[in-house]
């Protein structure tokens, strides 16, 4: 079967995605606000955000060079309807350059529009409220250690899901482990595997009442762990990924947006 089929169904047939309608086509929203980023000095994730009917990106700041200031012009480029296309942008960080989160403001708006086959054009109206653009929701989300969360981005550098001529971020879920201070900041922990590309991506979890995915923080990457493999009379330390993923909560996002009168 096709794996246009295959996501066709999950969206369209409740029974199919296990009677989770509501949250299938949440997550697909989530998924179609995700992109593929390639900043001026490394590549990963970024995802759309709406504020004040405005269109904006948030991403790591470490995609890009450190040179950078707030507000400057940057020459980025994105995958959009499944080609790498290159876009100017304004590229703004937070005050305390040690948090890793950029927010992006492009000089023109970006669309992505399903390309149906014939046989699925009737399901048009039903995919528009997958694809339409709007980005993922910043209201702010309660977010507690212990809860189950998800993250998008294109890791090992630009592995996604084509169809639709679109292409898709992977999905890997994860647990909240906890909050810890690092050098004057404050860390998102996961509990989850993360791997090169993700950086920037969004991290949510599904709200019930509004049955939309919101935003819980921002992938900045993984903690690594030393570890030692022994042959014969030698030792060779290795970093090994611990499984703890860093991120940074939506507030360091908030502040960026009012820092910078952006709302």
């Amino acid at each position: 079967m096709k794996i246009r089929t295959v996501i066709l169904l999950l969206i369209l047939y409740p029974a199919i995605a296990l009677a989770q309608y509501d949250k299938t086509i949440a997550i697909a929203q989530a998924m179609s606000n995700t992109f593929n980023l390639y900043g001026d000095k490394l590549t990963g994730t970024c995802f759309m955000v709406k504020s004040n009917g405005e269109q904006y990106f948030v991403t790591a700041a470490h995609l890009f060079q450190s040179s950078h200031r707030t507000g400057d012009r940057v020459a980025i480029q994105l995958v959009v309807q499944n080609q790498l296309q290159s876009y100017d942008a304004k590229v703004y960080f937070h005050s305390d350059r040690k948090v890793d989160v950029a927010v992006l403001k492009l000089s023109e708006n970006i669309e992505q529009n399903a390309a149906l086959p014939d046989e699925l054009i009737k399901y048009k109206d039903t995919l528009q409220k997958v694809f339409g653009g709007n980005g993922i929701p910043t209201d702010t989300s309660f977010t507690t250690i212990g809860m189950e969360s998800y993250f998008f981005g294109f890791p090992l550098g630009n592995l996604g899901t084509e169809v639709f001529g679109i292409k898709f971020p992977l999905i890997k879920r994860a647990i909240v482990s906890g909050f810890v201070q690092h050098d004057g900041v404050e860390l998102l922990l996961l509990d989850g595997h993360n791997n090169l590309g993700f950086s920037g991506g969004p991290v949510v979890d599904y709200d019930e009442a509004s049955k939309e995915m919101r935003m819980v923080g921002v992938i900045s990457g993984y903690l690594p762990e030393p570890i030692d493999i022994k042959h014969k009379n030698e030792t060779l330390s290795v970093m090994e990924n611990s499984g703890i993923i860093v991120c940074y909560a939506t507030r360091y996002v908030e502040e960026i947006f009012r820092k910078n009168n952006l709302h």
